[in-house]
């Protein structure tokens, strides 16, 4: 059963991924391993481009084979998700009652779906963090040693160089080593052995890291105190709701007698501490990063969620005695709901995340030479790469730190701009070259743009095009422009 669904899974999730436009993250992916070469990858990578150095070398790779730009762009990391799905039920049928370990599986895959279609490292790391836990089972109860052990390790090293942060999932399985040191007074040295591959890869990166940290002293997400609460809504929300409706099965259930036994959850001691030490990982990462590098995403502690998926459906097991009615209802809310979001995936209309609105406007303007000047840099890559050929030669992003940190506080955005300007051909040029070359031009702007107030204020000339409630696309004239 698992092995037709996850193969049905695998279809979906193709058909999504050759289906959905690319977003600007997904952009960055390919714009990157369009590189010649892997040294022009890594120079554009050290410059700004992009920070996934490995998944856009792989990328680079496979786009000469898999001539779809985003199903070359996404399928590592559609593959990645899959393997995760696979590897949560293989660790967990040795744990727990079949429903309930296929129930593990599919809330995780159920908890972070959109990064099963995203062309980031994301996917890739999940599964190696699933993989790595398998691998960790298998080493520990003797089975397969001789094959677990390099492959913990070839997950360690793959996960990191995926994405470094990663590094704190091995701080886990690290405390529960020593758990099983303190209960058996033996260190396993092959298992300790297989970590340390994190910290050359972690060395092999520094030049990236450290050239990241530089270029991002204002990023724009910033460690917070306040990115504890929102790390934890964003990575297991999802997984808490689902787990309200067994909660409630098993509440209704618990008046009704039975004599059956059920097989129950039969997690090892260290095993409960790794799970335990997974729920806890996102906060203390997020407080090392207040003091450390400044950045944080909730995305960047992804790896947490098969452990934290696992920790929760073998809490449920243990509370409900093994009850066949509490597993086989949560398994059937986990399949409904993967198959829901399919459903509802395939019926969507595929648009563009940032400038959809901004492309149908695009349609009514007239033949022209005027440039569109994009005020939203994620709007400019979209309509870059999937805006009528008439339209692309005429459009210009102007990039501007002091702009940026003036209004937004941060200078991500141009940083990667900039970058992008010296390793492709997309027309991106300084803020006050783009002014002074065309004192007349159409302006595309979202709302939560500033460049219209600012040239406002600027003296220019700001004349929505047409009447919609809210403008995008201006016609732009320079103070003393002459007619």
């Amino acid at each position: 059963m698992i092995v037709l669904f996850v193969l049905l899974f695998l279809a979906s999730t193709i058909v999504q991924d050759i289906r959905k436009p690319m977003w600007v993250d997904e952009l960055y992916t390919l714009y990157t391993s369009r590189q010649a070469t892997a040294a022009e990858i890594y120079k554009a990578t050290m410059d700004g481009c992009d920070s996934m150095l490995l998944y856009d070398m792989i990328v680079h790779t496979i786009l000469p084979v898999v001539r779809i730009d985003e199903l070359a762009v996404r399928l590592p990391s559609t593959l990645g998700y899959c393997c995760m799905i696979v590897f949560l039920l293989a660790y967990c049928r040795r744990r727990l009652p079949t429903a309930y370990a296929m129930a593990a599986a599919l809330l995780a895959c159920n908890a972070q779906l959109d990064y099963s279609t995203e062309g980031r490292c994301y996917g890739v790391v999940l599964g190696c963090a699933a993989g790595a836990l398998l691998c960790w089972q298998y080493a520990v109860e003797g089975r397969h040693r001789i094959l677990a052990i390099p492959l913990l390790a070839l997950s360690a090293a793959l996960m990191t160089a995926m994405h470094y942060y990663s590094i704190f999932f091995w701080i886990p399985l690290l405390l529960a080593e020593m758990a099983r040191w303190r209960s058996s007074r033996k260190l396993d040295w092959a298992i300790l052995a297989a970590m340390t591959p994190v910290l050359f890869v972690l060395a092999l990166h520094y030049q990236l890291i450290l050239a990241g940290a530089q270029s991002h002293k204002h990023f724009y997400s910033p460690a917070e105190w306040s990115s504890i609460a929102t790390c934890y809504i964003d990575c297991f929300e999802k997984m808490m709701l689902c787990c309200i409706f067994p909660a409630t099965v098993l509440a209704v259930f618990s008046t009704i007698p039975d004599g059956r036994s059920a097989k129950q959850s039969s997690l090892i001691p260290s095993e409960w501490v790794a799970l335990g030490a997974f729920s806890l990982m996102p906060l203390c990462v997020i407080v090392l990063a207040i003091y450390t590098t400044h950045m944080f995403v909730s995305r960047y502690v992804l790896w947490a969620l098969p452990g934290v998926a696992i920790l929760l459906v073998a809490l449920l097991c243990r509370v409900a005695r093994g009850r066949a009615v509490v597993g086989v209802s949560f398994l059937g809310l986990m399949v409904a709901y993967v198959a829901a979001a399919g459903v509802k995936h395939m019926l969507q209309k595929p648009e563009l995340t940032k400038g959809e609105a901004i492309l149908e406007s695009l349609a009514s303007l007239p033949n022209g030479t005027e440039p569109i000047v994009v005020a939203d840099p994620h709007v400019f890559l979209e309509l870059s790469y999937y805006a009528d050929s008439r339209f692309q030669k005429r459009l210009v992003y102007p990039v501007s730190s002091a702009l940026d940190l003036r209004y937004y506080g941060n200078d991500t955005n141009p940083i990667i701009f900039t970058a992008l300007s010296h390793h492709t051909k997309l027309r991106i040029v300084p803020y006050d070259e783009v002014m002074a070359a065309h004192p007349r031009f159409v302006l595309a702007a979202l709302d939560i743009n500033y460049m219209p107030w600012h040239l406002i204020e600027s003296g220019y000339r700001v004349v929505p095009i047409g009447s919609p409630k809210i403008p995008l696309l201006f016609e732009v004239e320079a103070p003393g422009a002459k007619n």
